[in-house]
């Protein structure tokens, strides 16, 4: 179509890759660093739950502020 950028009917998947890429870190990093702090002392999953519920919330709070706030 004349007049229409090409890249235009990209920009929604592009913000959602984004979205999903930053809920999965949040919950790998957090989820990481709970079954660290599980292995350094010696406890069978407590941490790990924990910290992927941190990763959890994180992710959506920077979420939000980067795709949720209306400017």
């Amino acid at each position: 179509m004349p007049g229409r950028d090409p890249g235009e009917a990209w920009r929604g998947a592009d913000a959602a890759w984004g979205v999903t890429g930053t809920l999965l870190a949040g919950i790998v990093v957090w989820g990481g660093a709970g079954y660290v702090a599980d292995r350094l002392l010696g406890l069978q999953g407590l941490f790990l739950p924990i910290g992927m519920l941190i990763g959890m919330g994180t992710s959506i709070f920077i979420v939000y502020l980067r795709h949720g706030r209306s400017d």
